[in-house]
């Protein structure tokens, strides 16, 4: 569905029915496309939202706009337009920030956080610079080297090329917009305040960031009560890469929330 705010047009899905609700946030560039795998295995049994934020997808907005802010309106925006009063809420990657903010500003809309390979800190590393640089100068090299480290799994060909695509609908300005979008952010004082469980989804095989697993660890021990889930052979995007891994631990989670 599509519904407006202001001059914008945001584009949600909704799949399935149960007693909790999961909303899904993809990470940085990418459409809620790499939810669809995890979503097909759980829909049977929870209501899964996706959406499309800023910037990619059929959620098109100008590239001056998008920004930390406007994200947090459209997240909000979708559940009001998808008649959600409660739920989990999921974020990947980059986009980890956004949901952990979001629980932060609102903790009586949310029964739970979920960060899959997450990030609250660190955004503005000298090789993210060099990255936002590739992206405006030599995208398709970047592009190429990008999906090749988010996907160290071996068996992982095709994801790499739907990945590529979804990467390449975003376009370069967009992705270099959103990327830079979170320099300066650093939830760490913050963290103490998450007032909902949580769970911590990471791939031990995430080469993205030289210190991608050890802050996995630290934001699961800085969150109140946080549990770690470990993904042993998973890379920086099990959503794609390990869906079933995934569903199960998500699962489990959501099952707590209504026992």
């Amino acid at each position: 569905m599509f519904h407006s705010i202001g001059d914008r047009r945001v584009h949600s899905v909704s799949f399935g029915a149960g007693p909790a609700t999961l909303v899904a946030i993809a990470g940085s560039f990418a459409s809620w496309e790499i939810w669809i795998p995890t979503f097909e295995l759980l829909s049977p049994r929870w209501r899964v939202v996706g959406f499309d934020h800023d910037g990619v997808g059929q959620t098109n907005v100008p590239v001056a706009e998008i920004t930390p802010e406007r994200h947090l309106e459209t997240l909000f925006s979708v559940l009001d337009a998808q008649s959600v009063d409660r739920c989990v809420l999921a974020g990947d990657s980059n986009n980890a920030s956004l949901a952990i903010e979001a629980v932060l500003r609102e903790p009586n809309r949310f029964d739970g956080l979920v960060i899959v390979n997450g990030h609250a800190w660190g955004f503005e590393r000298p090789e993210v610079h060099r990255f936002v640089d590739g992206l405006t100068t030599h995208f398709e090299t970047t592009l190429d080297f990008f999906v090749a480290m988010v996907f160290p799994e071996p068996d992982s060909e095709h994801l790499k090329r739907w990945l590529r695509d979804i990467i390449v609908r975003t376009g370069p300005e967009a992705a270099a917009r959103i990327t830079e979008m979170y320099y300066g952010i650093d939830l760490r004082p913050r963290l103490a305040e998450v007032q909902v469980p949580t769970l911590v989804i990471h791939g031990v095989l995430d080469a993205l960031s030289p210190t991608a697993l050890d802050d996995a660890k630290e934001l699961a021990d800085a969150i109140p009560g946080a549990e770690l889930c470990l993904l042993d052979d998973a890379g920086h995007l099990p959503l794609l890469s390990r869906p079933k891994e995934v569903a199960d631990a998500l699962d489990r989670f959501l099952r707590d929330r209504v026992a």
